[in-house]
């Protein structure tokens, strides 16, 4: 291949979008998958052009041979792999005449394919897995690159088709054209015909082919990538959770499929390692219901939005120079005290603790919560909190030892029965030991030379300057950014998630300099001696 892989792939995704109305997203995602010689499952109504695209995308290969069929329930053997040799018949042999049929063929395209029968479906299933077609005798190695399949229904349960289902590991929905412009461009184009000509420079050889797989082999996966994914399938479990008559279902083979087919996407923009671009792909991989497609989408934007991280070096830095600045300001003007979350229980104020303790004598875990009074800080001596219930209870026992740190002991007999026990002896054992949570409350003001306001005036001011330089850095990374790892298999629409992500982030470095200028406002207003 040559060094713009990625203006050559993106030109022929061009030329076979062609006429094509609402339609370049999948052809570019079929595209992709066919690359990465994994089947296609395009989901939707009769008349929505998949068998168009399937052929199309057979001319993006030189030399390519492509079948296409229409399944039905009578279909046989014969229609898709080839008819019987009469001659080798003859001779005691159970040869197929494949010349001209799917196992002859670069490309193929299934159409109604789940209304075929089981003899079809597993001689099928097994050129997927391995290329190969037993014909007679002979194991033939099957040239096959790409296999498209369409229906305008999911495989119905309880078949045995769950294996061959999930060897498609893109799925695609093609639906009748919404935008009422393109519609209209349908009906004026009536001599729009599968054929396209594609310069023979541009078209990839079955050498190239195969090269490809070599190289994509060598594609990394960035770390948020892994992020995305391991956040995808814990919301995945939430989901099957909840929806236990629909579950969804991903093979470990299936992830492993889904990878390659990011590190084929990755490859075909000239990147070295799979980034969070790639992951828009992944909503097209994970439904197997019609009823996931809207949950899997937001799963997958859910998932991209809480990982992406815009952390920085220089921005980490200016938040602990603006909190470090603010804490000295608060010290300089104000008498402060300081003053800890309370919980008022008879009159009386309790810190609350949460702790992770045994419930029962087999060994199971939860949350409980202690409540701590207050008047026994940085007092000597021990002391019995309140239980969750607002009660006494000896099953802990507190100290601060004259500190502001409580020491948490636990009882012998609780900590081996458990809290729901009963049981207590006259021994303790240390448990755990926390400083209760507090801040810093303003109690009147302090007097200050002008000079001091002035020397954090300009502070702020420096503070106020080098955000504005963040926000500007990062919208210019951004761009740059943006620019390198676009992925021409990726609609504008999904690109859009990214674009709000960041502008979100905007948002929030906006929020960061909005509140240092308020922080100047209030030096400002602040009257000195």
């Amino acid at each position: 291949m040559n060094d713009k892989l990625k203006d050559r792939i993106n030109k022929i995704i061009s030329l076979l979008s062609y006429g094509l109305y609402e339609r370049k997203e999948t052809v570019a995602l079929t595209f992709l998958s066919v690359i990465a010689g994994k089947p296609v499952f395009l989901y939707g109504p009769p008349g929505t052009a998949k068998s168009f695209i399937a052929k199309r995308i057979s001319y993006a290969f030189k030399d390519s041979k492509y079948f296409g069929y229409l399944m039905q329930r009578f279909s046989t053997p014969e229609d898709i792999f080839g008819p019987i040799s009469l001659e080798e018949l003859k001779n005691d042999k159970y040869v197929r005449k494949i010349k001209g049929y799917l196992p002859d063929s670069d490309f193929a395209f299934l159409d109604e394919i789940w209304k075929s029968t089981p003899a079809i479906l597993n001689t099928l299933l097994t050129i997927i897995n391995e290329r190969i077609f037993k014909n007679g005798y002979e194991e033939i190695k099957v040239p096959l690159k790409g296999l498209i399949s369409a229906s305008n229904e999911t495989p119905p349960p309880n078949q045995g088709l769950e294996a061959l289902y999930d060897r498609f590991i893109t799925r695609l929905t093609v639906y009748p054209l919404k935008n009422r412009d393109n519609f209209e461009k349908l009906l004026e184009n009536t001599s729009l015909n599968p054929f396209v000509e594609i310069d023979e420079k541009l078209k990839i050889t079955t050498e190239e082919w195969n090269k490809m797989s070599e190289e994509i082999g060598k594609i990394k996966i960035s770390k948020i990538v892994f992020n995305i994914i391991h956040a995808i399938k814990l919301s995945i479990e939430k989901f099957n959770e909840d929806n236990k008559d629909i579950p969804i279902y991903i093979s470990d083979r299936r992830w492993q499929n889904i990878s390659y087919l990011m590190k084929t996407a990755a490859y075909l923009n000239d990147k070295k390692e799979v980034d969070i671009y790639e992951t828009l792909l992944l909503d097209n991989c994970l439904w197997s219901l019609e009823e996931h497609i809207e949950a899997v989408k937001k799963i997958v934007e859910n998932a991209i939005r809480i990982s992406y991280n815009f952390k920085n070096s220089d921005l980490e830095n200016w938040k602990n120079d603006f909190e470090n600045l603010k804490s000295e300001f608060e010290n300089t003007f104000f008498n402060l005290e300081k003053t800890y979350d309370t919980e008022n229980i008879d009159d009386k104020l309790y810190i609350a603790k949460t702790l992770n303790v045994k419930i029962d004598e087999y060994g199971n875990n939860a949350d409980t919560i202690i409540y701590i009074p207050l008047k026994n800080m940085n007092k000597k001596g021990y002391f019995y909190p309140l239980d969750q219930g607002r009660f006494i209870t000896k099953k802990f026992r507190c100290s601060f030892n004259e500190s502001e740190i409580c020491s948490v002991e636990i009882n012998s007999a609780t900590l081996t029965n458990g809290i729901m026990s009963d049981k207590l002896s006259k021994n303790y054992e240390f448990f755990t030991k926390f400083e209760p949570k507090f801040y810093m409350r303003k109690n009147g003001l302090k007097k200050v030379e002008k000079e001091k306001k002035d020397n954090y005036l300009i502070l702020i001011d420096s503070l106020t300057s080098k955000m504005e330089n963040i926000i500007l850095d990062s919208k210019n990374n951004f761009e740059k950014t943006k620019n390198e790892s676009k992925n021409i298999f990726i609609s504008e629409e999904k690109i859009n998630i990214i674009n709000d992500i960041f502008e979100n982030h905007i948002e929030d470095l906006e929020s960061e300099k909005l509140n240092a200028e308020k922080l100047k406002s209030e030096i400002i207003n602040y009257a000195t001696i």
